[in-house]
């Protein structure tokens, strides 16, 4: 149990600076670029998504077989925090186009790094042990979620908007510390080599692993639906903002940052109170279909009522529930399954499924704003499919299989 501690602490310490320095290029990135292009080209940005993310997870699988968990987790951190620091530097000499690639380097790296450092955690713990720790785990990281959105509160300011991304890289440093802390103490998994190598290109991206599975292959189309809804409630909501705050760019940052920091310590709060309470006393199916039918009430309400308030507030649910209780439903999915599904398929599903959903319906949405269609007044109507479509697909996900 002792040892449980230790390693929960060191990785969930990780994810605390790690979410810190997030939550700092997070609002800086996304305000950058409106200022630079203007809200109505989110989707446009967010449309090379999928191949930021097609690249990005086949790279981690190469460096996966060829080097281990503990040295590609070593590798991406650092290449995030040099990334960042290029990028700031081109900030400085009033290159427009690098907000673009800034957009898109806060999108890939926090789910990169942060799902590894749930593989490591769920090659560690037993199924039982986790359904105690998942919400305290995703707890003391979400701190750092709401300690980087008080930040972007009161610096964005004083500061200025681009000097949030030379902290933003700053806060990877003790990350990587912790969490090589982590591996030297515990070690890398003791199944690291299960199975046969990764020698396909399938396999080294994870894909084959995921189409074998149906429960995984069920839990990437909610991860898709889930994050569709995610993408148009945040391209309404930051199309309020932009109309609200009308190009004041630092104080439209510090106004990101004190709503994130908000909805952090909510996030907080729920993760170390209701998702324990939720993943050990409720049956895990109810669990999972409990958002989908929480989301749905809430974008209904925004359609019917629209406002920056109902928009926000949908918004900030959706963002609450993903961080909280979803997290700690999903990991138990990855729980009992081998090293290749844990590292492999999870990053296709929680890396490249995450953004690359959003990155997909992006480019459908500007391919239909270029046609002349106001996407903004159908943002709200297609959440309200997608979790619809979520409420069906928790059925094959939680359904029993032979042998369970």
């Amino acid at each position: 149990m002792k040892s449980n501690l230790v390693l929960v602490g060191l990785m969930a310490s990780a994810a605390f600076f790690t979410l810190t320095g997030y939550e700092l290029i997070r609002s800086s990135a996304t305000v950058l670029f409106k200022a630079a292009y203007g809200a109505e080209n989110l989707p446009v940005v967010m449309a090379l998504m999928p191949v930021v993310m097609f690249a990005g997870v086949w790279g981690y699988g190469a460096l996966l077989t060829r080097f281990g968990p503990r040295r590609t987790l070593r590798i991406t951190t650092i290449a995030a925090a040099v990334l960042m620091l290029l990028c700031y530097w081109a900030l400085q000499l009033e290159q427009r186009w690098v907000t673009a690639v800034l957009f898109l380097l806060k999108e890939f790296y926090v789910v990169l790094l942060i799902e590894q450092y749930w593989s490591y955690i769920n090659s560690r713990l037993d199924q039982d042990t986790a359904k105690r720790f998942n919400g305290p785990i995703t707890g003391l990281a979400g701190l750092g979620s709401v300690v980087g959105g008080v930040l972007v509160a009161k610096l964005a300011i004083p500061l200025g908007t681009e000097n949030l991304v030379l902290l933003a890289a700053m806060a990877l440093i003790p990350a990587a510390l912790v969490s090589n802390t982590a591996y030297r103490w515990f070690g890398e998994p003791t199944d690291v080599h299960e199975g046969p190598a990764a020698e396909t290109f399938s396999e080294g991206v994870g894909w084959h692993f995921v189409k074998s599975n149906p429960r995984l292959l069920a839990l990437l189309a909610i991860v898709v639906s889930s994050q569709i809804i995610a993408a148009v409630l945040d391209f309404k909501f930051q199309g309020l903002l932009s109309a609200t705050f009308n190009g004041d760019v630092d104080a439209e940052t510090a106004f990101q940052g004190q709503f994130w920091s908000y909805l952090n310590a909510v996030a907080v709060a729920a993760q170390f109170i209701l998702t324990p309470i939720l993943l050990t006393a409720v049956a895990l199916r109810w669990v999972h279909l409990l958002l989908p039918i929480a989301h749905f009430t809430l974008i209904a309400w925004a359609i019917f009522e629209p406002s920056l308030w109902s928009v926000g507030a949908a918004f900030f649910l959706f963002k609450v529930f993903d961080y909280s209780v979803f997290r700690g439903a999903k990991e138990l999915v990855y729980l009992p399954l081998g090293f290749q599904e844990r590292f492999r398929a999870k990053e296709f599903i929680d890396v490249f499924g995450y953004r690359t959903s959003k990155g997909g319906s992006s480019l459908i949405i500007a391919t239909l704003q270029k046609g002349g269609v106001v996407m903004s007044h159908y943002y709200l109507w297609i959440a309200l499919a997608m979790a619809s479509l979520w409420m069906v697909l928790v059925f094959p996900l939680t359904q029993k299989r032979d042998g369970e």
